[in-house]
């Protein structure tokens, strides 16, 4: 009783003292500032201004970067491709962060740009994957993966279960280190439609592993070098469901709200809520997102359903019976796919695998790649 009354007595307090801070309470003014932070304020005005403005900028200090040259996974960027980066591609990234070992995790990320664009150099893939593995003590490795419309779901998943293996088996001589086959734990991870990929490529391996619900066993372990089974996956805002219809598609499009203050003073009293990242109709952005999903399942549209193409229609046959490590998603509250990780995240743990989700409230798509504040000169800490 003592405790319930207590915390009256604070919330009556902290009531008070903000309508005497902030007396616009009275005239229904309601304080934004109090419930956001001026970093998160700061990136909110500078995304509505230019939506591709404001990505990570700085390397991770004390990690080396070492590019890898796989023989035949190069690929050609040319006028179909729609990305920046023409010419010869295929050349991938290491990150060794200081003091690795042979020991030490090996994280394959696959990047995101729709499947169209991006690099591990580019779009601040290099930047982020410095930080994943300065922090995290990881060896990082972002292949360059042949981007759509050459580059088809089964041509990236590919790609990306080459490199995986590569990666599993690699002496890392481009780090210093001559490491033997099968000596750390191997985990897989990935943003936005990269996230999507790394979902399915997690799926995959489960089901070619021989899991299955019921048979608790791999029966097939030869999927990856020595029989390695994945440590965990990780997935930053990932695109799972290719129909792209979610409710939040709807529930978090983008919408300005203007108050009676905005008419004399166009810079106060106006709000921003949903996705600042992709900001049409509904129905547009639906029709946008499913015409990029159907270039990246090419001719067979029955990919647009598959339990493992496209994750979000997986049932306890792909999410049941073991066969899948723990996973980590990271998503934020207001963007428009985030359905795709919320419903996901349920099943598969109502089927049995270990969990977590972060859901960071008004937070964007892709928001831990603005980790530096979009450039107000604090962190981002939600990123």
């Amino acid at each position: 009783m003592w405790g319930l009354r207590l915390l009256e007595l604070c919330l009556v307090f902290r009531l008070a003292h903000s309508r005497k801070k902030n007396p616009g309470w009275r005239d229904g003014h309601y304080p934004y500032q109090d419930l956001i932070s001026e970093t998160v304020a700061y990136c909110y005005t500078s995304l509505v201004r230019n939506s591709s403005c404001c990505l990570d900028g700085h390397y991770a200090p004390h990690v080396r970067k070492a590019l890898v040259r796989r023989v035949g996974v190069g690929w050609w960027c040319g006028k179909e491709c729609y990305d920046d980066k023409k010419g010869y591609r295929g050349d991938d990234l290491l990150w060794g962060p200081r003091g690795a070992t042979c020991e030490s995790p090996r994280l394959l990320w696959i990047h995101g740009g729709s499947w169209e664009y991006g690099s591990p150099d580019t779009l601040s893939y290099g930047q982020l994957a410095s930080k994943l593995a300065g922090l995290s003590g990881a060896v990082v490795m972002v292949p360059d993966y042949p981007l759509a419309p050459l580059g088809t779901y089964s041509i990236i998943m590919g790609a990306a279960l080459d490199a995986l293996r590569w990666l599993a088996e690699a002496p890392l001589k481009e780090l210093g280190l001559n490491c033997p086959p099968g000596s750390a734990p191997l985990l897989v991870g990935g943003d936005s439609a990269g996230g999507g990929t790394a979902v399915s490529l997690t799926l995959k391996l489960k089901k070619d592993g021989g899991w299955s619900p019921g048979e608790n066993t791999q029966s097939r372990p030869e999927e990856l070098p020595g029989g390695q089974i994945l440590a965990g996956a990780i997935f930053f805002s990932p695109w799972t469901n290719l129909k792209c219809d979610t409710p939040d598609y709807y529930y978090n499009a983008f919408a300005k709200i203007v108050d009676k203050k905005a008419f004399k003073d166009p810079d106060s009293g106006v709000a921003y809520v949903g996705d600042l990242m992709f900001r049409g109709h509904p129905e547009e952005n639906l029709d946008e997102f499913t015409a990029n999903a159907k270039s990246y399942v090419g001719d067979d549209h029955s990919l647009l359903t598959d339990p493992v193409a496209s994750p979000f229609f997986a049932t306890v046959t792909e999410l049941g019976g073991g066969g899948i490590p723990p996973l980590f998603f990271a998503v934020g509250g207001s963007e428009s796919i985030l359905g795709d990780s919320m419903i996901l995240a349920q099943k598969a743990a109502f089927y049995g695998t270990s969990v977590h989700l972060d859901v960071h409230v008004g937070m964007w798509h892709d928001f831990p790649m603005y980790s530096e504040g979009c450039g107000s000169g604090s962190p981002l800490w939600q990123a």
